[in-house]
């Protein structure tokens, strides 16, 4: 099991350090509720990662509304390992009533 779990370990570091392994690559996440975090995300046939993607906070502390929905979108970012970044776009919050 050991052996398994490095194996893992060195495959998750490999997506850390923004390289595609079997056509997944981690893109960090800037701004917004989950700043600092990577997202592992699997590349399309052109190498391009999904355009954006949409979360909730569950009990992440902090100012946010726990009913929105926080937006990210892909941008380029030549200077960063992934080639790529997710940058916050807002906030996608349900009328109330």
């Amino acid at each position: 099991m050991g052996d398994e779990n490095s194996e893992h370990l060195a495959l998750i570091r490999r997506w850390l350090a923004g390289e595609t392994v079997n056509n997944s690559v981690g893109i960090k996440v800037i701004s917004g509720p989950f700043h600092g975090r990577t997202k592992i995300v699997e590349l399309d046939q052109s190498g391009l990662p999904p355009a954006g993607f949409r979360c909730r906070l569950g009990r992440t502390p902090g100012p946010w509304n726990p009913a929105a929905k926080h937006i990210y979108l892909a941008v380029q970012a030549p200077d960063t390992p992934a080639g790529w970044i997710y940058e916050y776009a807002g906030t996608d919050t349900p009328a109330a009533g």
